[in-house]
């Protein structure tokens, strides 16, 4: 067994699906480097939960009553899952593993299905029927990433990750193009910001933040960096958070309980009445 010599990584090296550019499939050293930056990711989405249940959750007491909230939760607990899976993948120098490729995807694409479904309630703010509207998007996310899993399971000895890799991009595109879109509907004042989260140009300025973070994380993954690309993807799931903590205590997406959905589905609303996100 050969000896590894320092450096055991470098921060800026170029690594490939199939092992070309600076590091060879199977070697020590990509598995190191991919470990290590899975890691990073592994820790953004830890802190995520972290303050979901420490702060906004027992210090704050604000998780329970801020459902988009609840979702992030779900969501960043089960990204944390993928990448238990790849660093055991890395560890056991089997990169494309079948077992653990196949879990990880299964739970990223949950995971980044929830945070997608979270943000879309802001779509419907203006909707007497929101919540059906809503619900209905949010099963459209959890098809299509799940469906997407098990294409990728299907034809994993052909394309490894290559079915799922796009599921990244297009969760960062979306959750984007929402927040841009309630940052307009702010900005005309379609949409009155909580005056008890934020001031209306304070919550202007989250979501050009928050945007600019998702931009420059996709940017990023076009390096070809393992520690450039990952860590920073888990980017895509602190942003959806922050968002999630002013969106969810908006009037539209307030949250009583999760009876609201099923009851969406028996009554409709009526014109002029004002309605809440009650899920």
């Amino acid at each position: 067994m050969g000896v590894i010599e320092a450096p055991y990584f470098d921060i800026f090296a170029t690594a490939g699906d199939v092992g070309v550019l600076e590091l060879p499939l199977d070697s020590d050293k990509r598995a190191i480097i991919f470990a290590v930056a899975h890691f990073g990711f592994f820790m953004l989405n830890f802190i995520n939960v972290s303050y979901l249940v420490l702060v906004e959750g027992i210090a704050l007491r604000n998780l329970g009553k801020n459902f988009l909230h609840k979702m992030c939760l779900a969501g960043c607990a089960l990204q944390i899952c993928s990448c238990f899976t790849s660093m055991w993948r890395e560890n056991i120098n089997d990169e494309y593993n079948a077992f653990w490729s196949g879990g990880g995807t299964f739970f990223s694409n949950f995971g980044f299905a929830l945070c997608s479904s979270a943000v879309s309630v802001v779509w419907f703010h203006a909707s007497k029927n929101r919540i059906k509207w809503w619900t209905i998007t949010a099963i459209g996310w959890l098809l299509f990433h799940n469906v997407n899993s098990v294409i990728s399971y299907m034809q994993w000895d052909e394309k490894h990750f290559g079915p799922f890799r796009p599921m990244v991009v297009i969760a960062a595109l979306y959750q984007s193009i929402v927040m841009i879109y309630c940052f307009v509907q702010v900005k005309k004042g379609a949409i009155v910001v909580n005056p008890e989260a934020a001031s209306k140009d304070q919550f202007e300025r989250i979501c050009l933040t928050m945007i600019a973070a998702n931009v420059v994380a996709i940017g990023l993954t076009l390096l070809n960096m393992p520690m450039f690309k990952y860590p920073q993807t888990g980017w895509i799931y602190c942003t959806c958070v922050v968002f999630c903590k002013f969106a969810g205590q908006m009037d539209f997406a307030k949250t009583t309980s999760f009876g609201g959905v099923l009851a969406a589905f028996k009554t409709e609303g009526t014109a002029g009445e004002k309605t809440e996100l009650l899920v």
